[in-house]
């Protein structure tokens, strides 16, 4: 459902062309249009329109209203969360919309008001509100009290710097292979420092899907990107953790946990990667693999959805992996890692069983 954004100059200014977030006002404003379907950019005032001159604004920066559209209009200062708008056309459909005259606030997980940033104090509120923002509901427990503080943290800087998300995408996918390296030396210190870089890869992998949200800098090749490195990643850390811990103790037991864990991933990834390619999409949330409660009511939730779902996401368990690690047991816990792969695989292999099933019957 098309829409025009028409933006009104804001009470000062002054402030326009400062960043907030890494874009000024008035372009975050228009890009958060774009992406809830607006046609064009109705900006008048040239003060306004001279900061809209960037290559991820498609639509056109016109002059005036154009004949038949309805209109959005808002301040060129004004902060609204990225859902805003498409939220508003869902509930109330095509009709012209003031956001000065008629605020709206929907109930979304972390959502906010819209913030008129006109001086220091109400930026920085919306600058807390737009980083919470980038909190998701499916967040692990692990990634929900400890990995979003830290990935929020670096990403508020991050924004201000020249790199773009898939630029940080590669660096901590090398952070990652750093510590799959150390782990294939296989003594108890490489292994504790092994397993504390692939906990920094686990907590900064949040920092590039944050970035192409607040940036809007998404991409499908940024998508394959974080799923690649995320895979590679934990092949690299238990593979060479198995073959490390096979070089110190000649037991060719660890060696044999280390290629079924790495098989069994292979396998899960091909299938996956399968579906996502067929999709046209590089995100593995998308991914119907048929197990979760986060969506579930309260009431509906098993012991499953409440304990084993949760400690199964990947923020849990690479912290989990430092714990054995630096307890010693990691040897042990090969075990329970070569059952969690098999268990993932026999779990796609069910979904896949289930979407060929929902086919034949369509």
């Amino acid at each position: 459902m098309a829409f025009v954004l028409s933006l009104d100059p804001p009470t000062d200014p002054r402030g326009l062309h400062e960043r907030l977030l890494g874009l000024t006002l008035p372009l975050r404003l228009a890009l958060t249009a774009q992406a809830s379907g607006a046609t064009a950019i109705v900006a008048p005032d040239e003060t306004v329109a001279a900061c809209l001159r960037d290559r991820r604004l498609t639509i056109p920066v016109v002059a005036a209203r154009p004949s038949g559209a309805h209109v959005f209009r808002a301040r060129a200062d004004l902060v609204v969360h990225r859902g805003l708008f498409s939220a508003y056309k869902a509930r109330h459909g095509e009709r012209d919309w003031d956001l000065a005259d008629e605020p709206f606030d929907h109930d979304v997980p972390y959502g906010f008001a819209p913030i008129e940033a006109v001086d220091r104090a109400s930026r920085a509120a919306a600058r807390r509100a737009l980083l919470r923002s980038l909190r998701k509901p499916q967040d692990g427990p692990t990634s929900t009290h400890l990995n979003r503080h830290i990935s929020l943290f670096f990403t508020r800087f991050l924004v201000a710097t020249p790199l773009h998300p898939n630029h940080v995408s590669v660096g901590i996918l090398f952070i990652g292979l750093a510590g799959a390296y150390l782990a294939s030396l296989g003594t108890y210190w490489m292994l504790v420092l092994a397993s504390v870089l692939y906990q920094t890869q686990s907590v900064l992998d949040g920092c590039d899907g944050e970035m192409s949200r607040l940036t809007f800098r998404g991409s499908r090749a940024g998508e394959w990107l974080d799923t690649i490195g995320d895979d590679l990643t934990n092949y690299g850390f238990f593979g060479c953790a198995a073959y490390g811990i096979f070089r110190t103790t000649s037991n060719p037991v660890y060696l044999g946990l280390g290629v079924s864990i790495v098989t069994c991933g292979v396998l899960v990834s091909a299938i996956e990667y399968r579906y996502l390619i067929k999709i046209g999409s590089g995100d593995l949330l998308k991914y119907p693999i048929g197990v979760g409660g986060a969506e579930k009511a309260p009431s509906e939730r098993t012991w499953f959805d409440r304990f084993i779902v949760p400690i199964s996401k990947r923020d849990s368990f690479v912290l989990l992996t430092v714990v054995f690690t630096v307890l010693g047991i990691l040897n042990v816990m090969l075990f329970v890692f070569a059952a969690g792969a098999l268990g993932i695989l026999v779990t796609v292999l069910r979904a896949e069983l289930r979407m060929a099933a929902e086919r034949r019957a369509a």
